[in-house]
Formats: C-alpha cells, structure tokens, sequence
C-alpha cells in the first residue's frame, strides 16, 4: 500500500513539474514573441512628432489577452463581452431623433457631460461615436468611448443608423457605408446646435468606412477637426473572401446575419416590404453578409451587383482625399481584414494618414492583460488621441486671438 501511494505522489509530482514546465515554456513565448509595440505607419515628419509626445501607449509594448491571442477567439470574446454589456449597460442617453431629407429617421443618443465638464456647453469639444453594421449606442465599444470622453470633459454623441438603437424605419432605406448623405445630415446637425464646439469622429468596422467615404466626399469641408477609424475594411472583396472561408463564415458571417435579423430587420420589415424592388423574405433567408449585401443594400441604393457595391466601398486608392489628422488602428490577425489587404504603402505616403498596426488585438477587440473586464488598449489609443487633437485645437486658436 505504501509502494502504491509513493508511486501516485511521484506520478502527481511529475504531472504538476510538466504543467509548470509548459506554463513557463509559454510565459516565455509570450513575453518573447507576442508582447511588443505597435507598428506605426506615418509619412508626415510632423504628424508623426505630434503622434510621438502626445501618444506615449504607442511608445509602450502591447500585451495582448494572455490567454487568448488568436484574433478569431478575441473577436469572439469581444462579441460575448458585448452582448452582456447590452443587457447590463445603464447610460441615461438623451435621445435626439433627426428627420433626414428624404422622411427617414436617425436617432442620436447623447452624453452632454454638463456635470463634470469644464467647457462651456456651446463650446464644449464633442465626439460621435459611429458603430459597426448591427451597432448602436449599447455596443461595449461604444459604452467605454463614452466613460472616456466623459472623464476627459468632453461631451459624445453615438450616431445610430437607420433602424437600429430601437430606432425604426420611417423609409424603407438603411445603411449604405459608402452613401454618406446621413453622416452629413448629423454633422451639419451637430454644428448648427453648437457652432463652437470642435468636433471628432471615431468609426468602428463599417462606421469607420462609412467615416472614411464622409471624409474622402468633403476633404477639409468635412467640419471635423480629427478621425480615427478602427477594425475598417479596406478592400471588400479580400474581406468576403475571408469571411466566407471556414470557420469564419459559421462564427462570424452568421453571426452577423443574425444580429441584423433581430436588431434590424425583423421589427422593421412591413416598411422594408414598402420598397418595390426588395424581396423581404430572400432578405430574411440571407445566411452570408454578402447575401445580405446583395439581396438590400444593392437594390436599396441603386447598384447593379453586389461586385460594383464593393468596388465603390473600397478605400484604396483614396487616402489623398483624407484632409485631417486621421488614425488608422488595425490587427495583423483581425478576420475581417486581411493583413494583406491593408495599403500600407499608399498609407505610409500621405499626410494626414496614420496606421497603429498591432501583431494581435482581432476585429475591433484589443483586450490585454490577463481579464477581459477592462476598456482595452484601443480605448487607450483613443483617449490619448482626441485629448490631443482638442488640445491641439486649442492651443492653435490661443495663437490665433493672439495673432489677431
């Protein structure tokens, strides 16, 4: 009995020795391999001086989620985080409801931040928070953009898209990334209210391209005194194919799919029947996010297929149109945008573009440290970033009541 004890010590000994040699093992690796700063993609000396002194988390390693490096398990436990923020989320918005031109409707909900900013309320800096394709004010990003900008001083507004936020259809026309006639309703909105305020804009996912198509249509009449544009997918055609491959089309594409079904579509869909040219029921039986392109949005707004929707929503090619400081953040492993359909090169020429490029971080994930409870690096980024273009703001019209 003795002998068979010793040999069941010796035998858990031995097994707790393997454990730890592969904890250290991986300690190591990830120490050696996964933590380490970003890649930043400027081309302007003076651009990248400014990103330099007022960003010092790029000047630091990033350390991704300990134990979930693959961009595909980030994006998905961004996506689980995400859903219980939905449900536990208690922000009192004040609701804004705009009737677009065309007898639409878009909803705006607003942190104003009276209590605790120092700005006055007409000159307080402001940001608009755009979210992805099924997003809305109630998105987890969207929940730390506004504690951050709310610690800041500033005030934040998230411009919910037609049908979503709990906001229905007037029209039976939704989104449209590359139409930018609502995002140019909302600005206008939001300077006629405030015409001293200065005003940024930060795009998630499709928010950033439909940001991105505002700021190449109007270059520097955008109103907008900075950007930044995270998890954008830069080529649809590289993106579709990858989200279309396995296993990404059963844990993202479907995913997809379904939130728009419930978010979007299902409670809106007697108006959509309205539309003559829209079969409802194919939309609803839509299980890829190009299925669901091609059965709305191309016959929606006019396209001829589903390949002109996407050529005309590509981003390459178009960065000289960019006419104010603007940060580009994306991971090497976001499934949603290959690596090698990001044009670093074209980036790396212009002056008012900047690419943070990270080795891990998923779609519109970026978490770090060994929890996944707190805001994450990306809300770092921004925090540094739109606190220093308002401050930049500032300084520059100090000089010119100076000058003056």
């Amino acid at each position: 009995m003795a002998d068979l004890d010793s040999t069941r010590y010796i035998s858990d000994l031995n097994q707790a020795w393997v454990a730890l040699g592969i904890g250290l093992v991986y300690v190591i690796y990830y120490i050696t391999f996964v933590v380490k700063k970003p890649l930043i993609i400027c081309g302007n000396p003076r651009l990248r001086d400014f990103i330099d002194t007022n960003l010092p988390v790029l000047n630091e390693d990033y350390w991704p989620l300990f134990w979930c490096l693959n961009g595909k398990f980030q994006t998905l436990l961004k996506g689980v985080t995400n859903k219980t923020v939905r449900i536990s989320v208690n922000w009192t918005y004040r609701r804004d409801v705009l009737v677009t031109p065309d007898g639409g409707e878009i909803c705006l909900d607003w942190v104003d931040n009276d209590k605790k900013s120092l700005h006055l309320r007409d000159e307080r800096p402001t940001v608009i928070i755009v979210p992805g394709l099924s997003g809305s004010s109630g998105e987890v990003y969207s929940v730390h953009f506004f504690e951050l900008v709310q610690k800041l001083g500033y005030r934040s507004v998230v411009f919910n898209n037609r049908g979503l936020g709990g906001c229905r259809l007037k029209t039976p026309r939704t989104f449209c990334p590359k139409n930018t006639e609502d995002f140019r309703t909302v600005v206008q909105h939001i300077r006629k209210d405030y015409p001293n305020a200065p005003l940024f804009a930060l795009g998630a996912s499709a928010g950033g391209l439909n940001l991105f198509h505002y700021l190449a249509d109007y270059g520097k009449d955008c109103q907008l005194n900075g950007a930044m544009i995270v998890s954008v997918l830069y080529e649809m055609f590289a993106s579709t194919k990858n989200l279309e491959t396995f296993p990404n089309v059963l844990l993202f594409n479907q995913t997809l799919i379904r939130d728009l079904h419930y978010d979007m579509l299902l409670p809106n869909q007697d108006i959509l029947r309205t539309h003559k040219n829209l079969d409802v029921n194919s939309i609803l039986q839509a299980r890829t996010v190009r299925q669901f392109h091609t059965r709305l949005i191309v016959p929606t707004f006019g396209y001829k297929d589903w390949k002109q929707y996407y050529r005309d929503c590509n981003l390459t090619g178009l960065m000289h149109k960019i006419k104010i400081p603007t940060l580009f953040m994306n991971a090497a492993d976001d499934p949603f945008t290959p690596l090698s359909s990001i044009p670093i090169e074209e980036m790396r020429k212009e002056e008012n573009v900047i690419l943070v490029l990270t080795s891990h971080g998923g779609h519109c994930g970026f978490m770090e440290g060994v929890l996944p409870t707190q805001s994450g690096y990306m809300c770092k980024v921004f925090s540094q970033y739109v606190n220093a273009i308002f401050k930049n703001d500032e300084q520059n019209n100090r000089v010119n009541e100076f000058e003056r």
